[in-house]
C-alpha cells in the first residue's frame, strides 16, 4: 500500500490538526505517513494517538515520527555577482523525540521563529500593509508561527491574491518583506537528526540550485537518503538524484510534502508517495544512530 514521507500538521504550518491529517490518510487509502512539521515534534503523539483510537487496527495508518529542519546554504549567484543565502530543509525519520537536548534545540529555533514573523510583520506595515499580530497566532492554531501564516493573514486581509502571491511577492528569499534567520547548516541539520536516533534526508533537492554538490558534500556526514518523488521535482533532476542515490548508496525516498488546500491548493495527500521498502529502510539506518 501507498506510503507519504513528507506530511505537515497545524504543529507547524499545515492547515490541520493531527487527528484530523491521520483520518485524511486513512481514507486515501495511505499505509503510512510521515508527519515531518517544520522544527517541531509536536504533532507526532497527536497523530498516533488518533490512528490508535479511530480505527481498527488493520486500518490504522503508521505514523512514523519524523521533523523537517530549516538549515541555510550559500551558492553563487551569477546576476547578483556573489553569494547568497538559500533554504536547505533536511527531513528526519523514526527520530526519538525526547533524545537528550533535542528538544531544547527546536526549542531555539521556535523562538526565532516568532523573532523573525514579527519582524516580517514590522516590514509590511512599512510596506502599507499592516496585520493583526494576534490574528497571525491564532491562524498558526497554536503551531510554530511561519511564513505561511503570514501569507494566509495577508490573503485574508486582501493585500495578496493568494498564498503564493504572497510569497512571491513578499515573503520569499530576496522579497521587499523577508526576514533571514538564525539556522543550521545542512551538516548542522543531518548532526542533529542523528543526534536524535534518527535518518536524515534531503528535501526535495529540486528547489536547491546545486543539489548535486550540495548531496556529495553531505556524504561525509552521513547523509542517509534523498527525497527522490517529490511535486518540486522534474523528471530531469528525478533521474539525477536516482544516479547519485545509486552512487552513494542513499535511501531513494518520496513524499506529497502535504499541507491541506488553504496552503498549498494543488497537493493532495499521498499524491506523491514513496517506493516500496523505502520505511523499512530508513528504519534501519535510523537504528545506526540509536
Amino acid at each position: 500500500m501507498p506510503v507519504d514521507l513528507h506530511v505537515h500538521t497545524n504543529a507547524s504550518d499545515g492547515q490541520y490538526p493531527p487527528a484530523e491529517v491521520v483520518a485524511r490518510a486513512q481514507r486515501e487509502g495511505l499505509s503510512a505517513i510521515a508527519i515531518t512539521d517544520h522544527d517541531t515534534t509536536a504533532g507526532i503523539a497527536a497523530a498516533q494517538h488518533a490512528a490508535a483510537v479511530s480505527f481498527p487496527p488493520y486500518e490504522q495508518p503508521q505514523i512514523i515520527p519524523g521533523i523537517e529542519l530549516s538549515a541555510e546554504d550559500t551558492v553563487f549567484d551569477p546576476v547578483k555577482g556573489r553569494e547568497t543565502s538559500i533554504d536547505v530543509h533536511v527531513l528526519g525519520y523514526f527520530i526519538q523525540i525526547d533524545a537528550p537536548g533535542f528538544q531544547d534545540a527546536l526549542h531555539r529555533f521556535r523562538d526565532d521563529r516568532l523573532t523573525r514573523a514579527q519582524a516580517i510583520l514590522v516590514k509590511l506595515a512599512a510596506l502599507g500593509m499592516p496585520l493583526v499580530w494576534e490574528r497571525v497566532l491564532e491562524i498558526a492554531q497554536g503551531g510554530a508561527v511561519g511564513r505561511p501564516h503570514i501569507a494566509r493573514a495577508l490573503l485574508e486581509a486582501g493585500f495578496v491574491e493568494s498564498v503564493p502571491d504572497a510569497f512571491d511577492r513578499y515573503l520569499r528569499a530576496g522579497g521587499s518583506a523577508y526576514v533571514a534567520r538564525a539556522r543550521l547548516s545542512p551538516e548542522g541539520a543531518v548532526a542533529l537528526i542523528h543526534q536524535a536516533g534518527g535518518a536524515a534526508v534531503l528535501a526535495h533537492p529540486g528547489y536547491v540550485p546545486h543539489y548535486p554538490r550540495l548531496i556529495e558534500r553531505l556524504i561525509p556526514s552521513q547523509l542517509d537518503g534523498v527525497e527522490i518523488w517529490h511535486p518540486g521535482n522534474n523528471e530531469h533532476v528525478r533521474a539525477n538524484l536516482k544516479a547519485l542515490a545509486s552512487r552513494y548508496n542513499l535511501v531513494e525516498t518520496g513524499g506529497s510534502d502535504y499541507h491541506g488546500e488553504a496552503v498549498k491548493p494543488d497537493i493532495r495527500m499521498g499524491s506523491v508517495t514513496a517506493p516500496q521498502g523505502a520505511v523499512a529502510a530508513l528504519k534501519e539506518r535510523a537504528a545506526q544512530f540509536r
